[in-house]
């Protein structure tokens, strides 16, 4: 949960905060800067935001006050909330302020706020809060640049502490292998084998065999027994990604061992005992796969235990900018180059597209830069064509027809999104509610917002 403390006389953005459709946020509030202070000094919050013309304190002390007051707030990003312009005495000063003016609307207050966590990666990207467990930004080679990834890290510690099947959800790229890496890493099994297994590379013919085993002459060329992938990870985790490319066969062979915990190789005669935990993983809709009878209902509840759904790059505000800058520090040190900046127009173009490929066609497209990179900078040039031709919207050809488009406002987008989710699981508001990260009745309160019941 994201702690965030207002500093106010009065309820202004405590209410806009609350009202704004932001889940898994505390709130609190102090009168004054040195009332905050004095809070501070007992809990850790994510953000810190300041309504500078409803407390005590004056624009003239500002410099003074903030200097002050950072002592007791050295890793948090502080908003100031003004009707004026930001002072040029605290402009960017150390990195740590953020500047919202009045008026201000929902989707800008968003903004802000995405911003500040964006902002704390720099200034402690690996300070856990207070209270519930939260993980750092930077987490198991993943990095969170908005609330939506956040929320995939907490679900992914959560699936560690708890020995059930895990469902990893999410388009091509998104990163679903670090996920279920992640997951055994922080589990008990994390001593034990991990072995990811890519279902849609292996040939039908073969699945059983790879997955279960093989007795000698099982098949031609079966020269020798061998154990199969579940004997391989006794004791740890396999990961099975691309799970709906199985056939009905394995399925019902796959369902057999999840519920005896016994796998029997092929041309085998005995059951072998086997203590696996499986994570699958895919990248289009299951639920479309089961009401198409490409994959087994009763599989699917036996997979689904635990479901963690990875939003695409497009949905994860700031997460371009902050995984391009990460990207480039890690080729950098790789091939040995100095690229110290990524300009303005660099910028402005990863930040357009909409990119189809996710986070893995970000990386590829930066390590291209990279590698060709002559100077310094990283500059537009360096980027493939189909990204420096992307359109005014911010998408490409091919993506045009998304009802979500640049320029619309946060909570426009919001509408959309659900709309989507809830049609990707044929009206299913609880399966909807899981993918989308919020309670049931979170759910039901944003549709009613958005005037969707």
């Amino acid at each position: 949960m994201t702690k965030i403390l207002v500093i106010e006389e009065g309820q202004e953005l405590r209410s806009a905060i609350q009202k704004s459709g932001v889940d898994d946020i505390s709130v609190e509030s102090a009168a004054s800067v040195a009332a905050a202070a004095g809070r501070h000094m007992g809990a850790n919050y994510d953000v810190i935001l300041w309504d500078t013309e409803g407390t005590s304190e004056t624009t003239a002390k500002f410099p003074r006050v903030i200097r002050k007051f950072a002592k007791h707030a050295e890793h948090t990003p502080i908003i100031l909330v003004s009707n004026a312009g930001a002072p040029e005495e605290i402009v960017d000063w150390e990195g740590r302020y953020l500047w919202l003016a009045r008026p201000y609307n929902e989707s800008q207050l968003k903004s802000v706020l995405d911003a500040a966590l964006e902002t704390a990666v720099s200034l402690n990207g690996e300070r856990i809060p207070s209270g519930n467990e939260i993980p750092p930004l930077e987490f198991e080679g993943m990095i969170a640049a908005s609330m939506a990834m956040r929320t995939v890290f907490q679900q992914t510690m959560q699936a560690a502490a708890v020995d059930v099947p895990v469902l990893i959800t999410g388009e091509t790229g998104t990163g679903k292998d670090l996920v279920a890496a992640a997951i055994h890493k922080r589990s008990k099994r994390k001593t034990a084998p991990y072995l990811p297994v890519n279902m849609g590379a292996i040939s039908p013919d073969l699945i059983a065999a790879e997955l279960f085993g093989h007795e000698k002459g099982a098949y031609t060329g079966a020269s020798e027994a061998r154990a199969g992938f579940f004997e391989q990870a006794q004791h740890g985790t396999l990961f099975l990604d691309e799970i709906t490319t199985m056939d009905e066969k394995t399925q019902v062979s796959l369902l057999r061992v999840l519920e005896t915990k016994r796998v029997r190789r092929v041309r085998g005669d005995k059951d072998i005992e086997v203590d696996v935990r499986v994570i699958a993983a895919t990248n289009e809709s299951i639920e479309v796969a089961v009401k198409a009878g490409r994959f087994r209902e009763d599989l699917y509840y036996r997979l689904d235990v635990f479901g963690i759904h990875v939003p695409p790059l497009r949905d994860r505000p700031g997460g371009v900018s902050l995984l391009a800058e990460h990207f480039v520090t890690l080729f950098n040190s790789q091939y040995h180059k100095q690229i110290r900046t990524i300009s303005r127009d660099t910028y402005r173009l990863l930040r357009q597209y909409a990119w189809p490929g996710n986070v893995r066609e970000l990386k590829n497209v930066i390590q291209r830069a990279v590698l060709m990179a002559k100077s310094a900078e990283l500059s537009p040039d360096l980027l493939p064509i189909r990204i420096r031709q992307s359109d005014e919207t911010g998408t490409v050809r091919d993506v045009e027809q998304s009802p979500i488009q640049l320029g619309m406002t946060l909570a426009d987008v919001e509408k959309e999104y659900i709309k989507m989710t809830i049609a990707s699981v044929s009206g299913n508001k609880m399966r909807a509610a899981e993918l989308l990260g919020v309670s049931r009745r979170a759910l039901y309160n944003k549709l009613k917002r958005h005037g969707l019941i």
